[in-house]
């Protein structure tokens, strides 16, 4: 068991759920309401932590869809409120953390989500603890909370949407499908690849980076046989991804992903590998459109070092690699179901100021060829 601040305080280990109760009473936190969402809740892990929270948890509310949107946050808030709840639990992946975090802070505030999404300072949020069912987002340990409006990826994001206390234990992932474990890994592996590489990133972000990426290579194949262990380390890489988005942010990867998510329901994490491939792959083919300050010999250098991480011997190996993993992982399972007739919607989808942390630029004619190769399930292709 280990614990430390990065500012959210992380207590890990396998059986800490089961001290929920201690952890709340240590902190002075009660009449709690659980955020989470239906599949967690048919798996009993919702009930579980309420039981394990020895009369601090009031309610359950377990409507949270994926990518979830403003009713939504809305509705937790007024639940809460209702309640007059003075703590939040959000459990689950992603969605139900993100979810816990907007409504704690709309509870508090007594506003709508729309009101944060549209730019309203968050100024006080009820306190959050996070409890992670998955290990992918690494939710627990950043300062964003997503939330779509009508189909579009949008963020709350302050220091105030913290969670004050994050619950990694590898037994909340006993009752993840195997198709979300693949979709989740390969987030967190991502998410790892992009922050190292991201124009905003340090050394530290990138050390810590490199080593999400190491941990999920490692963990990958006793994770997706639930290993304990392995689900351990899972949830250590996850949570080291999260803590590196708070410093750089998320890149062209993800920016390409989100319409895939919100048009043909494909899960985050999957979409995310199958973009990202084909964005290294044109940063490979098109050096000279670096926008990095710290210029094309400083990314490559550190596209060397991930490449190095994935077993590969050089940078060119690297999108082949990485799309080959996705597509090994998803051989036999269902297709994403993509359209070509998608291709000018997705290609002016993409959100700007996401781009602008990629560290090579990309205008809309080359997202355009790069999604054309993508829905049309091609690997990368160097020139």
């Amino acid at each position: 068991m280990w614990k430390y601040y990065n500012p959210v305080e992380v207590v890990f280990g396998t059986g800490k759920l089961d001290e929920l109760g201690q952890l709340m009473a240590e902190r002075g936190l009660d009449r709690a309401l659980i955020v989470s969402d239906p599949f967690t809740h048919r798996s009993g892990v919702a009930a579980r932590l309420k039981e394990c929270a020895g009369g601090r948890v009031l309610d359950i509310i377990s409507e949270v869809e994926p990518n979830p949107n403003c009713d939504n946050v809305d509705a937790c808030a007024r639940r809460a409120r209702e309640l007059g709840a003075r703590s939040i639990i959000g459990l689950g992946g992603g969605s139900a953390m993100d979810c816990a975090k907007a409504a704690a802070a709309a509870a508090a505030m007594d506003c709508t989500g729309l009101e944060l999404l549209r730019g309203r300072p968050v100024t006080d949020a009820l306190p959050l603890i996070a409890v992670p069912t998955t290990a992918g987002t690494g939710s627990e340990s950043t300062h964003f909370a997503v939330v779509y409006v009508n189909g579009e990826k949008r963020s709350v994001a302050s220091t105030a949407a913290l969670p004050d206390l994050a619950i990694l234990d590898a037994d909340a992932l006993d009752t993840l499908p195997l198709y979300q474990k693949k979709c989740t890994l390969l987030d967190a592996l991502c998410q790892g690849i992009e922050y190292a590489w991201s124009v905003r990133s340090t050394p530290e972000s990138r050390a810590v980076a490199l080593r999400a990426v190491r941990l999920v290579l490692t963990a990958m194949d006793g994770s997706l046989h639930n290993q304990r262990e392995a689900n351990e380390d899972m949830l250590r890489a996850a949570n080291l991804a999260g803590q590196a988005i708070n410093q750089t942010q998320t890149t062209a990867g993800h920016a390409m992903s989100y319409k895939l998510t919100s048009l043909f329901g494909i899960p985050h994490g999957r979409a995310v590998a199958v973009c990202l491939p084909h964005v290294l792959q044109c940063a490979l083919n098109h050096p000279e459109r670096c926008v990095d300050a710290r210029g094309w010999a400083h990314v490559r250098g550190v596209l060397a070092d991930v490449a190095r991480e994935m077993g590969c011997a050089g940078p060119a190996e690297l999108p082949r690699r990485l799309w080959g993993l996705q597509a090994a992982l998803f051989r036999g399972e269902r297709s994403e179901g993509f359209r070509m007739d998608a291709l000018d919607v997705l290609a002016r989808s993409v959100n700007p100021e996401r781009l602008s942390n990629n560290p090579v630029a990309l205008e809309e004619e080359t997202l355009r060829a790069l999604y054309a190769r993508i829905l049309a399930g091609q690997p990368p292709r160097s020139c």
